[in-house]
């Protein structure tokens, strides 16, 4: 069985696609993170079933771009896999917790809010992490350096997943970045606003999209007004923002045409 190799945030792998309208927000936190729900009405899980395919998801909520592509070092590449990569916000990381022999993820964002509490047992890294995050906010982070940087590691993978003979198509997911060169296998290409979260917008009929940065969602944050918009149209939820069971067909039906090459 051809494989269908996913790597993404929360928008691939299917947060919140169980929620129903009207649904309490409690019962909503007990099933967004749901391994089971993400592959079965995620925009993965429908192109894998539509056509037959093994789906090995890397994606994570929150996950960052760096994670994707060291869990990528780690894998190994079949001939004929067909690869969807999910390219996120530039304003996240991940570093080595030595205790928990586990890599934990953080977002920049977080700089003005994060807990420094040191003194709190049960969160033995949040203050020196949160001292890590804002110290990187202040003097380190450039989110054009990241993109500089994400385009040569695109250009490197497209390299090797060629001689590899594996097809791979990249997509921006929440921000449309301004690379160097957009790769001809870069979802809708030189085309302006191509990120599904403004594409998702621009289909359901949205006609402000600016280039305001998206970080992560909440209600008044900082965005044209694509989230909220989405909200009204039921294409994403009213809790985080996540696309719903539509959005998910939608962009499903994006990355179809691609899906349906790879296949022959």
């Amino acid at each position: 069985m051809t494989r269908l190799v996913t790597f993404g945030c929360s928008w691939t792998f299917g947060i919140g696609v169980g929620y129903e309208e009207g649904m309490s927000l409690d019962d909503y936190k007990d099933l967004r993170k749901s391994v089971e729900i993400g592959g079965k009405y995620s925009f993965r899980g429908l192109l894998a079933k539509e056509f037959d395919l093994h789906n090995i998801n890397f994606s994570r909520g929150g996950s960052s771009n760096q994670r994707q592509f060291r869990e990528a070092d780690e894998f190994e590449f079949k001939k004929d896999d067909i690869v969807l990569w999910g390219i996120t916000s530039t304003a996240r990381n991940e570093i080595w917790h030595r205790r928990k022999h586990v890599y934990k993820g953080y977002f920049y964002n977080h700089a003005a809010t994060c807990n420094e509490n040191e003194d709190n047992p049960s969160k033995p890294i949040d203050g020196d992490l949160c001292k890590i995050i804002k110290a990187t906010v202040k003097n380190f982070y450039s989110h054009e350096e990241e993109v500089r940087r994400l385009y040569h590691k695109i250009k490197h993978w497209n390299d090797y997943f060629k001689m590899k003979g594996v097809r791979v198509l990249w997509y921006d997911t929440l921000n449309h970045h301004e690379y160097e060169s957009n790769p001809e296998n870069m979802l809708y290409g030189d085309g302006k606003y191509r990120d599904m979260l403004s594409r998702l917008a621009k289909n359901n009929g949205f006609n402000n999209l600016t280039d305001r940065y998206h970080f992560s969602w909440s209600k008044g944050f900082n965005d044209c007004g694509r989230i909220n918009y989405l909200v009204t149209k039921k294409i994403v939820n009213p809790y985080s923002g996540h696309p719903t069971k539509e959005g998910h067909i939608q962009m499903a039906d994006m990355i179809r045409p691609f899906v349906k090459e790879c296949i022959g």
